[in-house]
């Protein structure tokens, strides 16, 4: 294990910055400060670096917004409405459902001609393919990934508000404390920490933030983040300019 961590994390990584100091083999090749030249060209104007940019931190918001959102489903559901078991269940189903599945569902539903088409048309409203036009494309993904499943952070959420005392909760209601009242003043504060946490982790991974490009667009109608932008780059056969992109948003 010991050595396996040596390469893994140190002679990879090692390499993978060499490489953005060279245009071939590090060592075979001089090394040269061009592709860290590009990177600061491909980020002036309207060029796809600054594009992929854009969407990451778009899906990035996305993320914050649905991290909030799972925390207030894990209050109701900690608060047990009527009817909380079949909300369990429902939110952790798309957990269940392979994200390929899920997403080839929410295509065929949106399709031209398909379901959401048909009600539409019966209104008067029609569209073009939603994923083929830039205007649209990303929304329409952003949308799917809003509507998909909060994930299985709510369980971790609900687990935490279990440890706060019943009779901080009873002392308070007695004192006329309302579920507004009760959610940010006693509930958040005390579980705090729990979703400072995954806050945390989410800022960690700011520039890693990628919605189902792969499974919907592969990164056409200016749908690429710089996630899959560098995925596609190593797929293509191009490790020098992708690992100086690398390094400059490690640093950042």
């Amino acid at each position: 294990p010991a050595i396996y961590g040596i390469i893994r994390y140190f002679a990879i990584n090692g390499y993978s910055i060499l490489l953005a100091f060279s245009d071939g083999e590090p060592f075979q090749t001089p090394f040269t400060l061009r592709n860290f030249r590009m990177f600061w060209k491909d980020m002036q104007g309207n060029g796809i670096l600054l594009i992929a940019l854009k969407n990451t931190l778009k899906y990035f918001c996305v993320g914050l917004v649905q991290q909030f959102a799972c925390y207030v489903v894990a209050y109701f559901l900690y608060k047990k409405i009527p009817l909380y078991e079949g909300f369990r269940f429902l939110f952790y189903l798309p957990c269940l459902i392979p994200g390929v599945v899920s997403s080839a569902i929410f295509m065929d539903l949106i399709r031209v001609g398909g379901p959401i088409y048909q009600i539409a048309s019966h209104f008067g409203i029609t569209y073009n393919d939603l994923l083929s036009r830039p205007e649209t494309a990303t929304t329409t993904m952003i949308v799917y990934m809003l509507i998909s499943g909060i994930g299985t952070t709510y369980l971790i959420y609900v687990g935490a508000m279990n440890r706060i005392p019943v009779e901080l909760l009873e002392s308070a209601q007695l004192d006329g404390c309302g579920t507004w009242r009760e959610f940010w003043s006693i509930v958040f504060p005390l579980t705090f920490g729990t979703y400072a946490t995954f806050f945390l982790m989410s800022l960690c991974g700011v520039f890693t933030a990628s919605g189902p490009i792969l499974y919907m667009t592969q990164g056409a109608a200016n749908t690429t983040t710089l996630g899959y932008w560098l995925f596609s780059q190593v797929i293509d056969g191009y490790y020098n300019y992708p690992a100086a992109v690398g390094v400059v948003f490690t640093l950042l």
